[in-house]
């Protein structure tokens, strides 16, 4: 996909509904809910199984109302829940952050921080909740990537190559 061309459809309205489009030549490209949907179906259950963020909310490195109860602290206990340093996190949650960092979200820089996103994505793996959907993550970071004005991340490198093999 060109970046230039990349623009975020429905952003304001509910996830399902989030549509990222870009132009390739004379084609366009459609990334949604739905289209990802048909290419691998990773959110099994339906739509409303899921909690559903909103973008800034995801995205904001403070804890929120949508967050679980302890969250930070569960994912965190090396720092009672007011550390950013990786090497608070719990030995499960390292070793996922470390899979994320190399396979999934990949990430050049300060790769010794925990952001608030991470826990949120650690607490998933680790307790079930939030019960996030797969490909509203996708999306989230795919469009957080294109905004970043320093442009050191490469969003879900190995699931999209492995989604498009």
């Amino acid at each position: 996909m060109v970046v230039n061309s990349l623009r975020f459809e429905n952003s304001d309205g509910p996830a399902p509904t989030w549509q990222l489009i870009g132009n390739i030549g004379k084609n366009q490209m459609i990334m949604s809910f739905v289209h990802m949907n048909a290419i691998a179906r990773f959110d099994s259950l339906g739509v409303e199984a899921y909690d559903c963020y909103d973008y800034d909310r995801f995205l904001d490195n403070k804890t929120n109302t949508a967050d679980p109860d302890q969250m930070l602290v569960s994912v965190l206990p090396g720092s009672g829940g007011a550390g950013e340093s990786r090497n608070d996190l719990s030995l499960e949650g390292r070793i996922l952050q470390g899979i994320s960092l190399e396979n999934v979200m990949v990430r050049f820089g300060d790769r010794g921080k925990v952001k608030a996103p991470d826990c949120r994505v650690l607490h998933t793996l680790l307790y079930g909740t939030p019960r996030l959907s797969w490909r509203q993550i996708v999306m989230i970071n795919t469009w957080d990537t294109r905004e970043s004005c320093t442009r050191k991340m490469i969003p879900y490198v190995q699931l999209i190559s492995a989604m498009i093999l």
